[in-house]
Order: C-alpha cells, then structure tokens, then sequence
C-alpha cells in the first residue's frame, strides 16, 4: 500500500500527464506536417529552408505560444503564492485542447508517405526533439526549483510543459537539422541504388522511351503506352512518378525483362536531372513536347530551361529518333540544333501549310465530346477520332502516333487505339457528378495549358461555367503578369470563379477585374479544404466546373 505522500504524488503525476495530453498530440502533428513539407520538397534541404524562411509567421505560430507561456506563468504564480495548482492543470488542459481542435493540418491535397527514407528522417527528428525538450524540461526545473515551495511532480508538469511549447516552436528547425545531417546517408544510399538501375537497364533487353516537354508529357506517355500496347508488352511510369529517385525505385522493383517497351517521363526542377536519369535509363527514342516557362523561378531563364529539356535529345544514340513538337517554337530551335548535330528528328504538328512535317494533324474539328481530325504521314492517311479533349491533346496523340510508327503499329491499328483512349487522371478528365460536369485538370499548370483548359471551358453548353483554381506558380518575374493574362482570359469564358489562396491569387483577380469580371461572382477559399463551401453557394444542376491546377501544400495560406 501506498503512503499518503506517495499517492499525493501519483495523483499529481496523473494530473500532470493527462493535462500534458493535447499538447503532445500538438506537437507530434506539428512534426508530422514538417516531415511531409520536406518529402514535398524532395528532401533538398535548401528548398525546405527558403519555405520556412518565406512562411515564418506560420512556423513560429506565436499565437499559440504567447497563450501557452501566458498559462505557464499562471501556473508559476499559483505555486509562488501556494494556491491550488489543480486550477493550473484545468486551465493548461483547456487550452491545449481549444489549440488543438483550432489548428490547421499542413496536410491538405495528400498526406506524409512514409517510404523508407521518411521513416529514417522521421527516427532522427525525434532523436533532436526529445533532446530539446530534455533539455529544456531539465533547465526549467533548476531555474524554478530554487524559486518555488511546489512540490517535485508539480516542477516536473511545468518543465514538461517548457520543453513541449519550445520544441512545438522549433519543429520545423528540428526537421531542417534531421533533414541535414542525413544528407551524407541519403547521397550514398541514392549513389548505391542507381548503380543498381544502372546494372538493371544494362540487361534490360527492350526499348526505352523518353518524354520531356514544360507539358503534355504525362499525356504523351499515356497515349504512347496505349498504342504500343494494342501490339507489345509495355510498362510505364506510373502517374505524376517523373523523378531520379522515383524512376530509379520503378526500375529495380517493377520492370520486367518481358516488358518490350519501358515508357518513361521524365522531369527536372534543374539543370543536369534529365541528364542524370537518362544516364540510367539510356533511351532509344525520345518525344520533346513542349519547352514554356513552367518552372522559370528555378531555372531563371527560359534559355536554361530548354537546354535542360534537350539532355533528353543528346542522350539518344546516333541512330535514335527525337520526335519533336514543331508547333512549339522552343522545340522549333532545339529541332534544328538537333540535326546541325547530324541527329535524326521527326516533326509533328497540326495544320496545312508547307512545313515538312512527319506527322501532321489537319483538318480539325473541337467540341466538349472531343475532337475529329485527319492524320498524315508518309504511312498514308486516316482519320482519328477522339474522346481526349481540347486541341494540345490532338498535338500529344501526333506525338505518339509518330513513336508507334516507328516501332511498326500500323497506321490503321493507331486510329482504333486513339478512338478507344480515355484521359490520364487529373488531366482534362471529366466527370458527372449529380447533374453537374467537371472538368479536372489539376497537374501543376503552365500558362498555355491553363489557357487551353479555358478553352475547353468555352466549348460546353448549359449552365453555369464555373474556374476553380489557385492560379500559377513557379514562373519568377513573370508569374504576377501571367496570372493577370490568365484573369483576363477567364473573365471571357466564366460565370464565377473561385480561387484558391487569398494572397497567392490577387494578380488573377487583378485580372478579372481588368476584364470586366463582376466582383460579386468571384469567391476566395483560403485552401482546397475550404473550396466545397465556396461551391455550395453557386452551383446548380448544368453547371461545368473547370479544376485548374493543384498547388503543393507547400503555397497553403492558413491565415
């Protein structure tokens, strides 16, 4: 049996413990929302750094420590003049609970994955958290316990406490040093598993195709897959999968030696990464898209980002085909640097004048069911119909048709696979949902694709036609203009517009206003979470929604 003095202090470590609950759910989501903005910014501890040092205000969150500091000298001042220090543990818990039920999840449009290399970034966060809060709680202890005639479980709650609101403040500084400190590991656990990519594609016995472009590339590979695959065995990348890292992973665990044609798209956030991953890949024949601004803010010229798309080009074999846009007049150039190097290019485009085109799409007709046009090649001609809609996805399916023609698919066995495609998820596919039509295209937009989807928009019949969209991002000096252009645009096609982040999407709403858009049909939600509310307001039975874009969490306002 326990004495009386024992179980006084059992009952006050109880207290202690079940009053310290909320705030360790607090801090343990707070880390998990860092761990996930590091796997969003794909480990690269200087992009994790310039978001925390953009968003301070949220990761500091001096809202929530200014009210927990203000309980904890409360609960000081009831021990220094011996008061109950019950009052301390209710009101301590109450607070922890009113912050926890107030606090907004970081994890919007998808959620922490925890591959192995998160489970290792996460083992060492916790490593440091609990070392700063040991820390804390220790010193806490020796500052008070000089001070205070409080009794040992009481100094305990309270450096316990300490140390939860400091290590809760430093969250995303902890996962910084975590994510720091595990470079050296990650780099030669990285060096060891694309040596192994590398022996795999060495014995792989089938043909690699590589896909590039600023967009349309995740179409492209769609379509590519599809026609190819009505006659040989094909694997191919799985959706929004376009990273070293990620392709690698695909590599070693998934492509089969009976796969006769490995379809690959490929991505870069740099210089050198399309480079690096065909250096494992080794394609045979490559498709290049389109070469815009998407992503200028880091490549800052649009000259470094179309010599980054061509190291898909320069890592062919001298005998490899690049298909290339013509249409596009980035691809235009790196076409005709092509051949000045001696490489073997095939065009495509779409419309009737005298440009010597390989592929060639004319006499194109558009509607919101999809699109009609006849297809010319040195194979001959047909006619191709297709359920893809808008006019960049006739440009893809010429670009796929040209890959398959070059592997043997017959001409007339590629109108039945085009006839017979449906859309990629999440890019221009549409759905019906009770009476009303949306339209999804929410791939990280770049100015012409957002245009073209509003387009598409233009070219339905019936109700209410309604953007949804937080705009466009990641294209530097340009972006605040674009945005305006895009605003300008929609103010032609929609009824309302909602978008997505109040302070992300004011030049869009500059530009609506510009183009004479009614300020009371536009809506703001503060993130994706908040959009359905925006809707309910609005929509009716007819309506067609058009989803433009989906940001990273990483642009979410929360205040």
């Amino acid at each position: 049996m326990m004495g009386p003095r024992t179980a006084l202090v059992v009952l006050m470590l109880r207290r202690a413990a079940a009053s310290l609950l909320p705030y360790v759910v607090l801090v343990v989501t707070r880390h998990l929302d860092f761990l996930y903005l590091a796997q969003v910014e794909r480990y690269k501890s200087p992009r994790l750094w310039g978001w925390i040092s953009r968003r301070w205000r949220m990761v500091l969150d001096a809202q929530a420590a200014l009210l927990q500091a203000v309980v904890l000298v409360a609960g000081i001042i009831l021990a220094w003049f011996r008061l109950p220090v019950i009052i301390f543990y209710m009101v301590w818990m109450a607070a922890g609970m009113w912050l926890s039920a107030h606090r907004s999840s970081l994890q919007v449009s998808q959620r922490l994955q925890f591959t192995p290399r998160a489970v290792r970034l996460t083992a060492v966060t916790f490593i440091l958290a609990m070392a700063i809060m040991a820390g804390t709680t220790v010193l806490t202890m020796a500052l008070l316990s000089p001070l205070l005639a409080a009794t040992r479980a009481f100094l305990v709650a309270i450096g316990l406490a300490t140390g939860l609101v400091v290590v809760s403040e430093v969250t995303a500084g902890t996962v910084f040093l975590a994510n720091l400190s595990l470079a050296p590991l990650e780099q030669a656990i990285n060096r060891r598993y694309c040596a192994q990519a590398k022996q795999r594609m060495r014995r792989y016995p089938g043909q690699v195709i590589g896909i590039t472009g600023s967009y349309g590339k995740t179409t492209t590979k769609f379509i590519t897959a599809a026609l190819l695959g009505r006659r040989y065995p094909v694997y191919k990348t799985p959706d929004g999968l376009n990273t070293t890292m990620g392709i690698t992973r695909i590599i070693r665990e998934n492509l089969r030696d009976d796969h006769q044609f490995f379809v690959v798209e490929v991505a870069a956030y740099g210089p050198g990464e399309i480079r690096e991953v065909c250096e494992i890949l080794r394609p045979k024949l490559g498709i290049l898209t389109a070469v815009g601004v998407q992503h200028l803010e880091r490549f800052r010229t649009p000259e470094r980002i179309a010599e980054a798309k061509y190291e898909l080009i320069a890592s062919l074999p001298p005998n490899g085909p690049a298909i290339i846009n013509a249409d596009d007049p980035g691809c235009l150039r790196l076409a005709d640097r092509a051949r000045r190097e001696g490489r073997r290019t095939l065009l495509y485009g779409i419309g009737e004048d005298e440009r010597a085109l390989d592929v060639r799409g004319k006499n194109v007709k558009i509607s919101d069911r999809g699109s009609a046009f006849h297809v010319q090649t040195e194979a001959g001609t047909a006619m191709f119909e297709t359920r893809l809609l808008g006019s960049y996805n006739i440009a893809n399916i010429l670009a796929a048709t040209a890959a398959a023609l070059e592997y043997g698919v017959p001409l007339e066995e590629i109108r039945e696979g085009v006839k017979s495609l449906t859309p990629p998820p999440k890019r221009l596919e549409v759905r019906e949902e009770g009476g009303v039509v949306k339209l999804i295209d929410v791939a990280n937009a770049n100015p012409l694709g957002a245009h073209m989807a509003l387009e598409v928009l233009g070219q339905f019949e019936g109700g209410s036609k309604i953007l949804i969209t937080p705009g466009l991002v990641e294209l530097g000096r340009i972006e605040a203009e674009e945005n305006r252009r895009l605003g300008r645009a929609a103010a032609l096609v929609c009824d309302y517009v909602v978008l997505v982040g109040p302070t992300q999407t004011l030049p869009l709403r500059e530009g609506l206003r510009e183009g004479g858009f009614s300020e009371n049909r536009i809506l703001v939600a503060r993130h994706s979470g908040e959009v359905a509310d925006c809707l309910k307001e609005i929509v009716r039975q007819g309506d067609i929604l058009l989803y433009e874009n989906r940001l990273p969490d990483t642009y979410l306002e929360l205040s």
